[in-house]
């Protein structure tokens, strides 16, 4: 009998972010559910609950849902900016005390040294930690590529 553990660490906190009762309730089915088997089940359970709502509780169910996945979205894209952000950290190890970062940031952003480092170190600023947007995430990248290119052409 197959299981779905991949499944089931995500639906908890995805559950944080359903407001609906009725989403609520199916939710918790389909978090139960551990086989194949099951989740038929709490399919069927779904689509009773659905079926029995008048037209304006679908409505209401439905503008509840896409309101619920906005905000889910949102902080899915928080959540994935902070991961990259660790990431390069991570991948940066020791190699910024070797780097001029205030001439990259005016050079390659336009922008102060403060401004950079604010970023690449994951510090808060006004009451959210700062990181890049992909364009500027990008930007980065392209910026360490055309350094490390004039590195290289200038070694022995």
């Amino acid at each position: 009998m197959a299981t779905l553990p991949k499944r089931k660490k995500y639906m908890r906190k995805l559950n944080d972010y359903i407001t609906h009762p009725v989403h609520k309730k199916i939710a918790e089915v389909y978090d139960k559910a551990n086989t194949p088997e099951e989740l038929e089940a709490a399919k069927r359970y779904q689509h009773e609950l659905q079926d029995a709502m008048t037209p304006e509780e679908k409505q209401e169910y439905n503008d509840t849902m896409i309101s619920d996945f906005r905000r889910m979205m949102a902080a899915m894209d928080d959540d994935i900016a902070d991961l990259r952000a660790e990431a390069m950290r991570k991948k940066m190890g020791d190699t910024p005390k070797f780097i001029n970062w205030s001439q990259i940031a005016t050079t390659y952003f336009g922008k102060s040294q403060s401004w950079l480092m604010q970023r690449i170190n994951g510090n808060q600023v006004n009451g959210k930690e700062a990181h890049f947007n992909a364009t500027e995430a990008k930007q980065l990248e392209e910026a360490l590529h055309d350094l490390g290119k004039k590195l290289l052409a200038i070694a022995f």
